[in-house]
């Protein structure tokens, strides 16, 4: 595949350019990056399982069966959907 690359020169005309212009630039991955793809994981299903075990936990000690386990439920996934966009900014 040949590439050609153009220039305007000083007085205004086009010519063909002896420059390579790399079209990707090098991804350099070091250990944080690929650690920081892991911590996403951790952060979306830890809140979820500590709601499960308190909803679980409160369930068990007030004779409400459901209802404690849907509600710390719903309050883990709202807590790892603002956990992951924290993460992104």
């Amino acid at each position: 595949m040949i590439n050609n690359y153009f220039e305007i020169d000083k007085q205004g005309n086009l010519k063909e350019t002896s420059r390579k212009f790399n079209k990707k630039p090098k991804i350099k991955k070091d250990l944080f990056s690929q650690y920081l793809n892991i911590n996403v994981g951790y952060s979306l299903v830890t809140p979820i399982l500590i709601g499960v075990i308190i909803g679980l936990a409160l369930d068990n000690k007030f004779y409400t069966k459901p209802y404690f386990t849907v509600f710390f439920i719903f309050f883990g996934m709202v807590s790892s959907i603002y956990n992951l966009f924290k993460m992104i900014k």
